[in-house]
């Protein structure tokens, strides 16, 4: 009986011991980080599997913990009854087989590599559920340009069907509730931002995006067509980070509309006063955009072709040159008497002015075509041209939310979104201005070159994190140079400079 108790040889039985713990440990393992990871109530089927593998796993680990005891006393001890004497001599069968303990270790050793390799090396396909989309409303209205691209998406890709997260009309209230979802203690909801351009330095900035995985687009996306200002809205303009952190879905620079009766105008000074843009005062991003227009179309600075404000040379306030100056005092020469409103929906009230030819003439963005031409609004003589000025650069990009568990979902998204025939079919149904020179190539469109000529000169607001600050406290002040002939407070430069820093107005 000695005999049989002692015929397994000590390394033999170091390596059991060994062998039997390796899957032990990588159960636990594996089991703590899928359980860990899996969301608390999981909103697909993948996520729940993950959930209910790691779970198995460490079920398992618990039972082979159990085994593990009763191993080591087995093997590090006489055993006690006929049935550990026969798996010892089950042990030494299978020792002699592989004759030196050294194949143990290399079998070990190779087991253990591939059960690393294989939990970190990833998944290379979409992560499978629904992907959410946070974003304003679709500008294009019946037409539902945006809808019939995300349709497509959903019939080619069940397992990542798309849902839109509305936000209200106000662009400094979206802006809010993007930040209050990508912060680090927010809710998380989106996997997908439809960011204006110019919070683009902010989600950057503040980590609420991921960069662009390159190794994912395919080399014909590598050389895409995006004209170069508007891809350039998608990197980190305002810091030193390197690659793409969204791709465009649309961009957007202002067009002049009038009926074709006569001459154009040359020059802002022969369209604003009498446009349909000054039926209304509405303090909002639209007076933003009209001040720097105006300040631009009088050959003044305050924020250079870089994005970058033009500042003193003390670098304490902004510059604002003769020639802003003088702008401000056409500005509030045109303006005159009118008192700012509540409404934010500036362009819609000139449209309105526009379409019921109380005005000759109108500013406004490249989706507004599409309502002039409805038969209720319809003006058989409508012209579309360029400004005689530059304009402001708009558009939104599309960018993955830092906090996605879908991150490779998204990106094939995104990249869906923005495709060349997507950019096309925006511009075609919707009347949204093409990121792509794809779509101005094949588009039907009678103004695609007036679009893509104001689009490539157009353009940036000042480039800076704190962007939503800076446009607050530069309407405060074109409003009170608006009322008082032009004239904008003594410490209005210093407060805009601090502002864009990042600091307070009042230090």
């Amino acid at each position: 009986m000695n005999d049989r108790k002692t015929a397994l040889r000590m390394p033999y039985r170091i390596l059991a011991i060994a062998a039997a713990a390796v899957p032990v440990v990588l159960s636990t393992a594996v089991g703590s980080v899928l359980v860990n990871d899996a969301p608390v109530f999981p909103d697909n089927a993948g996520e729940w599997g993950k959930l209910c593998l790691g779970a198995a796993l460490l079920v398992f680990a618990a039972f082979g913990l159990t085994f593990l005891g009763w191993l080591a006393g087995v093997l590090l001890r006489r055993p006690e009854n006929e049935d550990g004497i026969r798996f010892l001599e089950l042990l030494n069968r299978m020792g002699v087989i592989f004759k030196k303990p050294s194949r143990v270790i290399a079998t070990l050793v190779a087991l253990t590599v591939l059960a690393v390799i294989a939990w970190v090396v990833p998944d290379d396909g979409p992560e499978p559920g629904v992907l959410r989309i946070m974003s304003a409303r679709d500008e294009s209205g019946a037409a539902n340009a945006r809808g019939i691209l995300v349709q497509q998406w959903n019939q080619a890709h069940p397992d990542n069907k798309v849902e839109f997260i509305g936000l209200g009309t106000e662009p400094d209230s979206q802006h809010a509730r993007m930040v209050d979802d990508a912060r680090e203690d927010g809710a998380h909801e989106a996997d997908v931002y439809v960011l204006d351009v110019v919070y683009m330095p902010e989600f950057i900035g503040n980590g609420y995006i991921r960069p662009i995985d390159e190794s994912r687009r395919s080399p014909k996306e590598k050389g895409d067509d995006f004209l170069d200002n508007v891809l350039n809205t998608c990197k980190d303009m305002s810091g030193t980070r390197e690659g793409l952190w969204a791709l465009p879905w649309n961009t957007d620079a202002g067009l002049l509309y009038r009926r074709s009766e006569g001459r154009g105008p040359t020059s802002w000074k022969d369209y604003f006063p009498g446009s349909a843009n000054v039926a209304r005062l509405v303090n909002s991003e639209s007076l933003t955009v009209t001040a720097l227009e105006a300040i631009w179309a009088h050959d003044g600075e305050v924020v250079n072709r870089d994005g970058q404000l033009v500042l003193a040379p003390d670098k304490s306030a902004v510059d604002f040159d003769q020639d802003a100056r003088d702008a401000l005092k056409d500005l509030a020469d045109a303006y005159r008497g009118k008192d700012p409103e509540d409404s934010v929906d500036s362009e819609t009230a000139a449209l309105q002015a526009f379409a019921s030819g109380r005005a000759g003439v109108m500013r406004n963005w490249p989706v507004a075509y599409e309502k002039l031409v409805k038969p209720v609004n319809r003006i058989p003589s409508l012209e579309v041209t360029q400004l005689p000025h530059e304009s402001v650069l708009g558009g939104q990009n599309l960018a993955v939310s830092a906090w996605t568990r879908k991150p490779r979902a998204a990106q094939e998204l995104i990249e869906f979104l923005t495709s060349p025939s997507s950019e096309l079919i925006l511009f075609e149904v919707g009347g949204f201005a093409p990121t792509r020179d794809y779509a101005y190539t094949y588009a039907t469109r009678p103004y695609r070159d007036e679009i893509r000529a104001t689009v490539v000169k157009a353009r940036l607001r000042p480039v800076t994190p704190h962007y939503t600050d800076f446009s607050a406290t530069f309407r405060e002040g074109i409003l009170y140079a608006i009322n008082n002939k032009g004239r904008y407070p003594a410490d209005f430069p210093r407060k805009l400079a601090s502002v864009a820093a990042g600091g307070s107005p009042d230090n």
